[in-house]
């Protein structure tokens, strides 16, 4: 599908006040980076975007929404231009015009924890059987980062897979209700975005939003949500028999409810590679190695693999599909220094997440001799209680026995101060760059790690970096390497 004029008009819920002479591709809405050969919508936020209509037709854009009453500027009158009431929800038209022309499944992801590992691996999946894949990329997982999504190339795909992001309660329903899934995956619930959510209630009730969106496939298959059989939180949303919503619970064996698990995770060992055994409910059994650290991406696998079993996809391909997925940037990137590890875990953090990952660090402590080190960022947006829950994150850390803790960022010191409080060896550094040339903490945290992994001479040890995006701990993991 080309965006003609009129099917853009028609899509967006406006009227074509003018014809350009150029393809409509796909689309933009920040002139600092255009596209060619693809509509501008210029979005009001903390600027007009009107105003940089011109800019965005000089860097390539063949065509512009343009909110009613407005005036096309001069400079601009060889693009398409189609008037609208108001840009944002022409947007949202079109990214549901482009959702029907799908006629593969559409996948959904939510939750709170694993979205955007899950989704790669969701993808890979879906690759096996269906091409071309549309698929999330980078962090457009928001209101004008889904309908981009769908309205850029490739059009009409096979098959799509999109991360749907939130931070408020209503969003998800938003999202949902432009991609309309027919199967739906929530990875986990903890605690976000307290700030804005309030309570761990909330924030199920928020990822759960998309089942009311759930559709059958296009081949007949009933919809079906995908969730963690040890979530409870989820419990009260999750979908009746009589909805016609197939549900399917994956996670580890050693519950109570292990007989409804779909997808079972029977093991799990944690290296250079994470190695977890599947055991699907008709009796197969799957043996992945992930280049992804970290126990919890057993299950974000295990999801993948429930979202290809509904769909029919043979099992045999899976395995290479789901062990060839990189990590997403620094989401459990492994790096070597020297002997050591190093576990780039720097794009986000919440308590839940948090939690997971020193777990899984604690757990190489099997196969490492050397000191097992963890550098931890604030974790943002948690509301009145983040001091508590900083602490808690120390105190955890001194229960799996770490070698040392060290804090960085202003809320981390409480995270450095319970660690200390529980007898390990911890630090704390403000998070901030230096002034007129003296150190900052980068260059401290360095001091820090390379004093810890210097008394253990040639023990293969490792540390993991993580913390919230704001804090850009991957910034230590490069100076390391300096």
């Amino acid at each position: 599908m080309r965006w003609t004029p009129q099917i853009l008009a028609d899509a967006a819920g406006g009227r074509l006040l003018r014809v350009g002479d150029r393809p409509i591709a796909t689309a933009f809405i920040d002139s600092r980076s255009p596209r060619t050969d693809a509509l501008f919508v210029p979005i009001m936020a903390a600027r007009d975007g009107h105003d940089f209509i011109v800019a965005a037709a000089q860097g390539g854009a063949s065509a512009t929404l343009l909110g009613a009453g407005r005036t096309l500027p001069s400079g601009a009158d060889q693009l398409t231009v189609v008037e609208v009431d108001d840009t944002l929800v022409g947007l949202s038209s079109l990214g549901r015009h482009a959702r029907e022309q799908i006629t593969g499944p559409v996948v959904g992801i939510t939750g709170s924890n694993g979205k955007t590992t899950t989704r790669a691996f969701v993808e890979a999946a879906l690759a096996t059987g269906f091409e071309p894949v549309t698929c999330t990329r980078g962090n457009l997982n928001n209101h004008l980062g889904v309908p981009l999504t769908l309205v850029d190339e490739p059009h009409a795909p096979a098959a799509a897979v999109l991360e749907l992001g939130m931070s408020a309660a209503g969003e998800n329903d938003h999202l949902a209700g432009i991609v309309r899934p027919n199967v739906h995956v929530i990875t986990s619930i903890a605690l976000e975005h307290l700030e804005f959510m309030g309570s761990l209630a909330n924030i199920a009730a928020a990822e759960a939003e998309p089942i009311a969106h759930l559709q059958p496939g296009s081949d007949g298959r009933p919809p079906a949500l995908v969730v963690p059989a040890d979530e409870p939180s989820l419990r009260a949303h999750l979908p009746g028999p009589k909805t016609g919503v197939r549900v399917l619970r994956v996670g580890p064996v050693g519950g109570a409810d292990d007989d409804l698990l779909d997808v079972a995770i029977t093991e799990v060992e944690v290296g250079v590679r994470t190695r977890a055994v599947l055991r699907l409910r008709s009796g197969e059994r799957l043996v992945v190695q992930l280049a992804s650290f970290g126990a919890h991406n057993a299950r974000n696998a295990a999801s993948a693999v429930a979202v290809a079993v509904h769909l029919g996809l043979p099992l045999a391909p899976l395995v290479d599909a789901l062990e060839a997925v990189a990590p997403v940037g620094d989401r459990g990137r492994l790096q070597q220094l020297g002997p050591h590890l190093l576990i780039a875990d720097c794009y986000n953090a919440n308590p839940g997440s948090m939690i997971a990952a020193l777990d899984s660090l604690a757990r190489l402590r099997a196969t490492r001799r050397g000191p097992l080190l963890a550098v931890l960022g604030d974790m943002l947006e948690l509301g009145p209680t983040q001091a508590q829950l900083h602490r808690e994150i120390g105190a955890h850390a001194a229960r799996l026995g770490l070698d040392g803790v060290l804090g960085f960022g202003p809320l981390a010191k409480e995270i450095a101060a319970a660690a200390d409080a529980a007898g390990v060896v911890a630090g704390h550094v403000s998070g901030v760059s230096g002034v007129s040339g003296e150190p900052g903490s980068v260059e401290a945290a360095v001091a820090w790690v390379r004093a810890r992994l210097a008394d253990c001479g040639a023990d293969a040890g490792a540390v993991l970096f993580k913390g919230s995006r704001g804090m850009r701990l991957e910034r230590v993991v490069a100076a390391l390497h300096d």
